[in-house]
């Protein structure tokens, strides 16, 4: 475990010295926050929706936004290019599990990007005007309950763009792959539309999938639109994917790399 808690340190060291990008990043979900909010409060002077309210789902946008970083659907280019490109074999090389180690640096990718630029718009966002604010969270427990459901929910996206980085090595190529992984993470996700505001078929399906878990549930905690009672239920189903897809994602990397072609190196 030290080797790989190893990774993460260096991974992590290295991903905080971008700060420029951080910042412009910041800026760029800080202001598609205040847009997305003008939307919705347009939207709720006509309809409104049982399962979320609308200081709920202001709460919700500037959390979804200030941890975009950890929840969104990119990938670790270096680990993708180095599928692609045939460099992989160096890896394969170490005494290492090179799923774990995928793991590990994607986690330190996540956690750094997620820490830049979450704690300025945390800073900033509570203390905006009355209706563009991020409010308090529901209650003691539901922040506990939040800050449990987001670590799993960081964890729980390693595993997923770890099963992203293995289907490379049966495409040979990220390009088709990525496109469609990309367009069910962030639909499924509640990134294109907030499930909460979905019918109630296609709220169901999603959270029997676990993109929805990992983009979308720790925030519904944060903003009391999903109560602690459901909330511990929904935690122990992020446990049960994040177990299916670590130990599937580990047995079918494992019998892959047997019989591995490197392209190119």
């Amino acid at each position: 475990m030290k080797k790989y808690l190893s990774f993460f340190k260096l991974r992590l060291n290295i991903a905080l010295q971008y700060r420029t990008s951080a910042i412009a990043g910041m800026f760029t979900q800080f202001f598609w926050a205040i847009m997305q909010i003008l939307i919705f409060q347009a939207f709720y002077k006509v309809v409104t929706s049982d399962n979320i309210s609308l200081p709920q789902l202001i709460s919700y946008v500037w959390l979804k936004q200030a941890f975009y970083a950890i929840i969104s659907a990119s990938p670790d280019q270096e680990i993708k290019s180095m599928i692609e490109n045939g460099n992989i074999s160096y890896e394969l090389c170490k005494p290492t599990n090179i799923y774990w180690m995928w793991f590990f640096k994607t986690l330190a990718n996540k956690v750094s990007g997620g820490f830049l630029k979450s704690i300025p718009i945390l800073i900033v966002a509570p203390f905006l005007p009355y209706g563009l604010n991020l409010q308090a969270p529901a209650g003691a427990l539901e922040f506990i309950l939040f800050l449990i459901a987001l670590a799993l929910a960081i964890c729980l996206m390693a595993a997923i763009l770890n099963v992203f980085y293995i289907s490379i090595f049966y495409t040979m190529t990220s390009k088709g792959t990525y496109s469609i992984f990309y367009a069910a993470m962030e639909f499924l996700g509640g990134t294109f539309v907030p499930i909460a505001l979905m019918p109630d078929f296609w709220q169901s399906l999603c959270y029997m999938l676990p993109f929805s878990l990992a983009a979308d549930l720790p925030f519904r905690i944060y903003s009391g639109s999903i109560g602690a009672g459901d909330a511990g239920i929904f935690i122990l189903m992020q446990i049960v994917w994040l177990a299916v897809l670590t130990i599937s994602g580990t047995i079918i990397t494992n019998r892959r790399l047997k019989k591995v072609v490197i392209q190119g190196g």
